[in-house]
C-alpha cells in the first residue's frame, strides 16, 4: 500500500462498550435511553453522608463499582482491593470488548504457532479519588503494603500497560490524559497506530469515577456545574454540567483487515484530528474558537469528506453558556448549510448521563456509532422544552424526538464527534456507516461445537444459559457465525463444556453434560480400534460430505478395490443402501476403511495418538495406523483368505506403540509382528485386562478414544478408569451422523484433549458477531473511606445549616487561607473550596504541606493533609488538633502571621 493511502486508510469500528449511569454495561439499555431521549435517573445524594442538611444536586453514578472478578485476571484479592476501581473497570471492559468483537483470544499464541496479532491500548482515566480518599487516608495501608504496590495499583502511568499485561496484548499500550477530551484523543491515537502499522487491532477509550458517589455536588458562583442538576447542551437557559461517572471503549481495525477477517463492522472512522488552542483564548480553562475551527477543518481534510455531507453532529456540549457559545460559533464557521439544505442535528450524550469527564468523548462516539448502525437520528434531552433553541445558529436543529436517518443514494450516512479538554486539547472524529459489499455465506453450517469454558463450573453453566437465551431470542442465529466467534474469539479456561449447536437450536444431549475440569497438562491420547460385532453401516454418513480429509482417505483406500466392491462399501459407509448391515464378505473391509478415515480426521484435528490399541477386526486398522503395513495391504489381508503359512506378509516394526488385545502385549518395536498372527481372521483370542495393563505401563493416564461404530470397546475399558489406570475412555462414533460425532468431539475437548475446533467446525468463512461474553463472578473488593464523626466539629452543622468551623485558634483559618492563596497564586479563596477543583494537583499538595509547616509550626506532610477533605477549613481543623495535642503529631501552635 502506498504511503498516501496508508495515511488516510479507513478504520473499522468492530466493537463498542459503554458503562453509564442509568444503563450499566447493557448496550441495548444505553441505546434505548439515548433513542428515547431519557435522562439517567439516580438516587438523590445522602445529605448525612455529604455532611450537610440541604439537598444537593444529584450526580450521575455507576452501580457496583466495588465488584470485581479478581480471579479471572489472576489478581490476588488484596491487590484488587488496593487497585483504583477505574483501572479495574477498564480492564474488565477491555476483556468484554475483545470478546464482543470476536477477538477475545488475541493475546494467545495461535495453536498452529503463528504470532498473535498486535493489539494496542490507548486509554485514560479521571482523577484517582480512590487513592486519595480511601487508601492514603489510612496510613497503616502504606506502612503494611509499601509505596510501590500502591503506585502500581493506582498510578495512571500503569493503566494501559496493566491491561496489556493482564490480557497478553503486544501492541502499543499508552495512557492518554487530556482532561475531558482524553478518550476521544485516545481514539485518534489508536487510528494513527493502525495506519502506521504499529498495531493490528486497537482498544481506545477512557473511564472516570469520582468518589464518593453518594454525595451530591455544590456548584459555587461562577462554577461550570449546573445549579439545577440538569445538563442542557446548546439550549437556552443552560447553566452548566452535571458530574457523571462512566466508561467507554471502542475496538478498531483497519477496514481492509476487518473485511478480510469477517469482523462485524459497526461503522467506519474516515478521519480524525487533534490540536490545542495554545494561548489564543481568555484563560487556561476557557475554550478557544480558532482552535476548534482548525481541528474540525483538519479532521475533514484527513477524512477526505466534505463537511456538507455530515448528517449528525455529536458535540462536546458541556452545557455551559460560554463553552457552548464558542462551540456553536466554531460549528457555524465550518458547517455552512444552504437555504435548501436540511438543518444539521446537534446532540450531546452529556444531556443523558451527565459529564463523565475523561470518558465523555468515547461515550459520545459509541452513541454515534449506534445511531449510524440503527439508522436513527437520536434526540437531545430537553430539546422539546419551550425556547430550547432560541439562540441556535442558522442551519442547526435540536431534535426533541428520534427520527429515521434519511438514506441518500450514493452517499453513506456520516457524522462528526467532538470532544474538548480543559487546557485546550481539541479532538474531532469523522464517522460513517458501513455498507457491506461482500455477502455472507449462503448456506449455514449443519452443526458446530461451541466451546464454553470458565474458571469454575458455575461460570460455565451461566455461560451455557446465556448462550441458550441469546440463541432463543435472536431470530435465525447463524451456526457458522456463533462457531467462528467462539472458536477463534474466546480464551480457553480449565473448566469446559462443549455444546453442539444446530440451526434448530442447541443439542440437548450436549447441554446436559456437566462441566469438566481439564487437567493442567493435556492427557496423552490412545486410539482404540474395536471390531467384534461392529456394524459400520452409516459410519461416515455425516463426516464424508463435511471433511475433505475423510473423503480423500476413504477414496484412497477404496481405489485399491474393484469398482464394484468400492461402490458397495461406499454405499454402506454413507448409508446409501437399503440393507441394515453390510454384506458379510465386505463387513471387515467396511469397518477398516471407516476407521482409517476417522483416524485421518482425528490427526487433522490435532488429536494424534501416543499409542494405538487393536481389538478384533480393529487389529488391522491399528496395525496400519502404527505403520506395520500400508492401507492397501490391510485390505488384502481382510479381503483375501490367507494360506496357512502367510510368508508373503511383510514384517515391519511399528512407528508408535501398538498394543494387541489378542495377545495382551505390545508389538515388538524392533522386529514387528509375526506374519502368522494374521492367519486368523480376525484374531479370536482376547486378553483385554492384560492389554490394559500393558497400555497403562506404556502410556500412563491415557485418554482412550474409541474409533469405530458403537461403544462396545468403551464399555469394556471403562472399568479400568482410575488413578493407576486410564484417565478416561470416550467413543467417537457412538451413532451415525454429524451431530453425534460433534457431540463426542466436544466431550473430548472438555476432557482436556487438544482438539482443533476451528477445523472441526469449518467456520472460517463466517462472521465474528456479538455474543454473550465471559460470565464474570464478581465479588466485593473495596476499602471503605473513613467517614467523619458527626460529633466532630469538622462536620457539625451550625444554625444556618452549613458546616460549622472547627474549634481552635481564631487565627488558624485565615493563616491557612493565606497559605493557599500564595501557594496557588489565587485570591479570595473560600474556606470550603476544593483544592483539585481549583486546579491543584498532588504536587501542589506537597508544596502546600511545606508552606503550612513553615507558617504554623507542626511538621505537616502531604499524607496528613490527605487524611481530611482538601479544603482550607478541614486543614485548619487538622492543624488545631495537632496544636491541641489531640493528633499524634502535635507540635507548636499555629501563628496567624508569617
Amino acid at each position: 500500500m502506498r504511503e498516501a493511502e496508508t495515511a488516510t486508510e479507513p478504520i473499522a469500528v468492530i466493537g463498542v462498550y459503554a458503562r453509564t449511569p442509568g444503563a450499566g454495561d447493557d448496550l441495548d439499555a444505553f441505546w434505548h435511553m439515548v433513542a428515547e431521549g431519557q435522562e439517567a435517573v439516580t438516587a438523590p445524594p445522602d445529605p448525612a453522608a455529604a455532611g450537610r442538611s440541604d439537598p444537593a444536586p444529584r450526580r450521575k453514578v455507576l452501580t457496583d463499582i466495588e465488584q470485581f472478578d479478581a480471579e479471572a485476571f489472576g489478581i490476588l484479592p488484596r491487590e484488587a482491593e488496593l487497585t483504583d476501581p477505574q483501572h479495574r473497570l477498564l480492564l474488565e471492559a477491555a476483556w468484554i470488548l475483545l470478546e464482543r468483537a470476536g477477538h477475545g483470544n488475541s493475546g494467545e499464541r495461535d495453536r498452529r504457532g503463528t504470532e498473535p496479532r498486535r493489539v494496542g491500548v490507548f486509554a485514560g482515566t479521571g482523577l484517582n479519588y480512590y487513592l486519595l480518599r480511601h487508601i492514603l487516608t489510612d496510613p497503616s495501608i502504606e506502612r503494611s503494603e509499601g509505596l510501590l504496590p500502591l503506585v502500581l495499583a493506582n498510578d495512571r502511568d500503569h493503566l494501559a500497560a496493566k491491561i496489556a499485561y493482564r490480557l497478553g496484548l503486544t501492541g502499543p499500550a499508552m495512557t492518554v490524559q487530556t482532561a475531558c477530551s482524553t478518550s476521544l484523543v485516545a481514539v485518534h491515537q489508536g487510528v494513527r497506530a493502525l495506519r502506521s502499522r504499529d498495531a493490528d487491532l486497537v482498544l481506545a477509550g477512557g473511564v472516570s469515577v469520582e468518589l464518593p458517589q453518594d454525595e451530591g455536588y455544590s456548584p459555587a458562583a461562577g462554577s461550570v456545574l449546573s445549579r439545577n442538576g440538569r445538563c442542557r447542551p446548546f439550549q437556552t437557559g443552560r447553566d452548566g454540567s452535571v458530574p457523571g461517572n462512566g466508561l467507554g471503549l471502542v475496538a478498531l481495525r483497519r477496514l481492509g483487515d476487518a473485511i478480510a477477517d469477517h469482523d462485524t463492522v459497526l461503522a467506519v472512522i474516515r478521519g480524525s484530528a487533534v490540536n490545542n488552542d495554545g494561548g489564543d483564548k481568555a484563560g487556561y480553562t476557557a475554550p478557544g474558537f480558532a482552535g476548534q475551527v482548525e481541528v474540525l477543518r483538519t479532521a475533514y481534510r484527513d477524512a477526505g469528506v466534505d463537511p456538507a455531507t455530515i448528517g449528525y453532529l455529536e458535540g462536546h456540549g458541556a452545557g455551559t453558556e460560554v463553552g457552548d457559545d464558542i462551540e456553536l460559533a466554531a460549528l457555524a464557521q465550518v458547517f455552512t448549510r444552504g437555504g435548501s439544505d436540511e438543518p444539521l442535528p446537534l446532540g450531546s450524550v452529556k444531556a443523558n448521563i451527565g459529564n463523565p469527564g475523561a470518558a465523555a468523548g468515547v461515550i459520545g462516539l459509541v452513541k454515534t456509532v449506534l445511531a449510524l448502525h440503527h439508522g436513527v437520528l437520536p434526540p437531545l434531552v430537553g430539546a422539546g422544552d419551550d425556547c430550547a433553541a432560541d439562540d441556535l445558529p442558522d442551519g442547526f436543529v435540536l431534535d426533541p424526538l428520534a427520527r429515521p436517518w434519511a438514506d441518500a443514494p450514493g452517499v453513506p450516512r456520516r457524522a462528526g464527534v467532538s470532544s474538548y479538554g480543559m487546557g485546550g486539547t481539541n479532538s474531532h472524529v469523522v464517522v460513517e456507516e458501513y455498507r457491506p459489499s461482500r455477502p455472507a455465506p449462503v448456506q449455514d453450517l449443519a452443526a458446530a461445537v461451541i466451546p464454553l469454558s470458565a474458571r469454575g463450573p458455575q461460570g460455565v453453566l451461566r455461560y451455557r444459559d446465556a448462550l441458550v437465551d441469546h440463541v432463543a431470542a435472536t431470530p435465525g442465529p447463524r451456526v457458522g457465525d456463533v462457531a467462528r466467534t467462539f472458536t477463534s474469539g474466546r480464551r480457553s479456561f480449565p473448566v469446559r463444556l462443549g455444546a453442539v449447536l444446530t440451526p434448530d437450536g442447541p443439542v440437548r444431549a450436549s447441554l446436559q453434560d456437566a462441566p469438566r475440569r481439564a487437567p493442567r497438562k493435556a492427557p496423552p491420547i490412545v486410539w482404540a480400534l474395536g471390531g467384534q460385532e461392529a456394524d459400520a453401516h452409516g459410519m461416515l454418513a455425516g463426516l464424508y460430505p463435511r471433511y475433505a480429509v475423510v473423503r480423500e482417505r476413504a477414496e484412497e483406500v477404496l481405489a485399491h478395490l474393484g469398482e464394484t466392491d468400492a461402490t458397495r462399501i461406499r454405499g454402506v459407509l454413507l448409508d446409501e443402501t437399503d440393507s441394515a448391515a453390510p454384506p458379510s464378505d465386505l463387513a471387515p473391509v467396511c469397518l477398516y476403511v471407516g476407521q482409517l478415515a476417522v483416524a485421518e480426521l482425528l490427526t487433522f484435528l490435532g488429536v494424534a495418538p501416543a499409542a494405538v490399541l487393536g481389538h478384533g477386526t480393529g487389529e488391522y486398522a491399528a496395525a496400519c495406523l502404527a505403520g506395520e503395513f500400508s492401507a492397501p495391504e490391510g485390505t488384502d489381508l481382510l479381503a483375501k483368505p490367507l494360506p496357512e503359512h502367510p510368508d508373503g506378509v511383510a514384517r515391519k516394526p511399528p512407528a508408535l506403540p501398538v498394543v494387541s488385545a489378542c495377545t495382551g502385549r505390545a508389538v515388538d518395536p524392533q522386529n514387528g509382528r509375526d506374519p502368522h498372527f494374521w492367519a486368523a481372521q480376525p484374531p479370536q483370542a482376547v486378553r483385554l485386562p492384560d492389554a490394559v495393563a500393558t497400555l497403562t505401563d506404556t502410556v500412563p493416564g491415557a485418554l482412550v478414544v474409541e474409533i469405530g461404530p458403537g461403544r462396545s470397546l468403551t464399555d469394556l475399558l471403562r472399568p479400568h478408569i482410575g488413578d493407576d489406570g486410564l484417565y478416561d475412555v470416550l467413543p467417537l462414533v457412538p451413532a451415525t451422523g454429524l451431530v453425534p460425532f460433534l457431540t463426542q468431539l466436544g466431550r473430548l475437548w472438555s476432557a482436556g484433549a487438544g482438539v482443533d475446533l476451528e477445523r472441526a467446525n469449518g467456520a472460517d468463512g463466517y462472521y465474528r458477531v456479538p455474543l454473550p461474553t465471559y460470565p464474570f463472578e464478581r465479588r466485593r473488593h473495596w476499602i471503605d473511606a473513613p467517614r467523619p464523626d458527626t460529633d466532630d466539629a469538622a462536620v457539625r452543622e451550625g444554625g444556618n445549616g452549613t458546616p460549622a468551623p472547627t474549634a481552635g485558634g481564631a487565627g488558624t483559618l485565615p493563616a491557612v487561607l493565606r497559605a493557599w492563596e500564595e501557594t496557588l497564586g489565587l485570591t479570595d479563596i473560600e474556606p470550603d473550596a476544593d483544592l483539585y477543583m481549583l486546579g491543584g494537583d498532588s504536587f501542589t499538595l506537597v508544596r502546600l504541606a511545606v508552606r503550612l509547616s513553615q507558617d504554623c509550626g507542626p511538621q505537616i506532610t502531604a499524607r496528613n493533609l490527605l487524611g481530611v477533605d482538601l479544603t482550607p477549613r478541614a486543614m485548619a481543623g487538622l492543624i488545631d488538633e495537632m496544636t491541641n495535642g489531640t493528633h499524634k503529631e502535635a507540635s507548636q501552635p499555629c501563628s496567624s502571621t508569617k
